[in-house]
């Protein structure tokens, strides 16, 4: 779903929206696309782990 909506949403936030979704959830989802969150640790260009 990688399908761009009119302000940029996307058809996941904008299907989770339309689905009474908690504001938590949205937000969840809209800060892994636009941030790619990471729940796991990796080393960045330095070598320093993030």
């Amino acid at each position: 779903m990688s399908q761009k909506v009119r302000y940029g949403l996307s058809a996941a936030v904008l299907a989770l929206i339309a689905a009474g979704a908690s504001a938590p959830d949205i937000l969840d989802q809209f800060l892994d696309e636009k941030e790619g969150n990471h729940t796991t640790a990796y080393r960045d260009g330095a070598g320093i782990w993030t």
